[in-house]
């Protein structure tokens, strides 16, 4: 988006034409209309409607870039909502967004804390800031026009024992070329954290949805604490808390939380709780329901911590990298499917199986199974996707397939 854009979109001209035609079709208003910026701004507000709905109910600006690397607006208010656990009303004075972006992050602080500082080092994102949370009736947040860095070197005396800062690195540089590691993520949070924490008593950084939990614990030390957080089945980010131990001897060590259809469900594991003992049961083989807790413990690595913590009724045991159970647990994060039929994983004979009931298009979830989805449907001859499920996994050392039915 280019300046002169922003100014006739937020002009009463580019306001209204954005009413007029909010529910139209933007590939047939590209052509009658010929606003481009118009019809883009339309065309990411319908976008917006599930993914960020308060923005588009205020009609905000936003910029297609921006909207892609924004959270949610529901996993800000859950992640907002986790980190508030630890601390006490009376020190939600001040937050730090280092990284605004679109601002759904500050946006979600906003809403618990007295005041909110974000920082933006693109002078027009940082207008269209200021714009959008006038829209939003977010009068508590100032939008400063800095990077991280300079923000930080020249940090005035008002911001400093600051409640929280919050930091959500770009994972781009700025030919667009995506990185991985955090120390080439912009800002450098491991460069600047001896300086956070010289002025702030909590540090919370999101991490990408395929960072290492364990890498949290060697970058940002043993006092840190780490949180998976999914949204319907999808992991979405894994943060970083440090100077939260020390509030309360209750703060977690891994927490999941898990966001599913509207539901916000969180799930604690001390380091204790992750050396628990897999459940096991005598005749696994036997058991007819299978379990598939949600992605959130598996990107956490509490798969078992889970079971054995949380699922304490009736019998449930390990089956490959999923669950086995007599029955499904009251409130189980996660999804669960009656099994239908087991037998060996021997191609000819599975493929056999699927045809006499017709099946030519299918379902295929694996995990700890040597061959991907792709390469198991096509050794199957069948096309990935529909109602039907199938499950590879291996079984007591043996490849093993299991014929579900999901049970909603």
């Amino acid at each position: 988006m280019e300046p002169n854009e922003f100014e006739f979109l937020i002009s009463p001209e580019g306001l209204a034409l954005v009413e007029q035609h909010i529910d139209d079709d933007p590939a047939r208003l590209a052509l009658k209309l010929r606003h481009p910026a118009v019809t883009r701004q339309i065309q990411m507000l319908q976008k917006c409607r599930t993914k960020l709905p308060g923005y588009h109910a205020a009609r905000c600006i936003v910029p297609p870039i921006a909207y892609e690397q924004a959270s949610s607006e529901a996993t800000a208010a859950a992640r907002t909502a986790g980190i508030l656990d630890a601390i006490p009303d009376g020190k939600r004075r001040l937050a730090i967004d280092l990284t605004c972006g679109l601002g759904v992050d500050s946006l979600a602080l906003s809403r618990a804390f007295e005041r909110v500082v974000t920082v933006e080092t693109d002078p027009l994102r940082a207008a269209i800031a200021r714009w959008n949370f006038n829209r939003l009736g977010a009068d508590n947040i100032t939008v400063v026009r800095a990077s991280a860095e300079e923000f930080v070197a020249a940090l005035p005396d008002e911001y400093r024992n600051a409640d929280l800062i919050y930091v959500d690195p770009s994972r781009k540089q700025a030919d667009g070329k995506r990185v991985y590691s955090i120390e080439e993520s912009s800002p450098d949070i491991l460069q600047m954290l001896p300086t956070l924490r010289s002025f702030a008593r909590r540090i919370v950084v999101k991490l990408s949805p395929l960072f290492d939990v364990a890498e949290v614990y060697r970058l940002f030390g043993p006092g840190a604490c780490a949180e998976v957080i999914s949204l319907d089945g999808e992991c979405k980010e894994v943060l970083a808390k440090v100077g939260f131990a020390t509030e309360a001897e209750a703060t977690p060590y891994l927490r999941t939380t898990v966001i599913r259809h509207g539901q916000v469900r969180r799930f604690d594991f001390s380091p204790a709780s992750l050396d628990t003992p897999f459940p096991s049961a005598s005749r696994p083989d036997e058991l007819p329901i299978l379990l598939v807790p949600d992605v959130a413990f598996y990107k956490a690595r509490a798969v078992a911590a889970y079971a054995a913590v949380c699922l304490t009724h009736g019998t449930i045991a390990p089956a490959g990298e999923y669950l086995v159970s007599d029955h499904v647990p009251a409130d189980f994060a996660g999804t669960a499917y009656r099994i239908t039929q087991r037998m060996p994983y021997r191609p000819k004979e599975v493929a056999r199986t699927l045809r006499s009931r017709g099946i030519r298009r299918i379902n295929i979830h694996r995990r700890g199974f040597p061959a991907s989805a792709e390469q198991i449907a096509r050794t199957l001859g069948v096309t990935p996707g529909s109602a039907n499920d199938l499950f590879v996994l291996t079984l007591d050392s043996q490849p093993t397939a299991l014929f579900v039915d999901r049970i909603d």
